[in-house]
């Protein structure tokens, strides 16, 4: 049978790495997008509402700044993952991580801006 081998560019070292890395900065980014929207823009801690009110109001927040510099992040790790997948020693470990994480913020952030603008056009 003639192929690649399974574990070729696998690292469970790297792997481990990743993780990290994505459990870091997945709180990080949580933390930091719950403390600017309350502590900035003043969304209340509860509501039962399918947005918070604050996004019906037609000026820039502090929290869509906050997602724009989170959209360019993902951006650069779904970039280091296509580096990573022709100039790594481990491309399957670490494309894999660089571009789930990078996809992970910028879905989000993403979902984020496309709540806020159905927020802005509701009557």
């Amino acid at each position: 049978m003639d192929g690649v081998d399974r574990k070729t560019g696998l690292s469970p070292t790297r792997e481990r790495m990743w993780g990290l890395i994505g459990g870091t900065v997945g709180s990080l980014f949580g933390i930091g997008a719950a403390l600017v929207a309350i502590g900035l823009d003043g969304v209340p801690w509860y509501s039962s509402v399918p947005y918070p009110l604050v996004f019906t109001e037609q000026r820039l927040l502090a929290i869509d700044i906050y997602f724009l510099l989170a959209l360019f992040v993902g951006l650069g790790f779904s970039t280091a993952a296509a580096f990573f997948s022709r100039r790594s020693p481990y491309p399957r470990t670490d494309a894999f991580g660089a571009g789930l994480l990078g996809a992970i913020l910028t879905g989000v952030s993403g979902f984020v801006f496309f709540t806020r603008l159905v927020a802005l056009i509701q009557p």
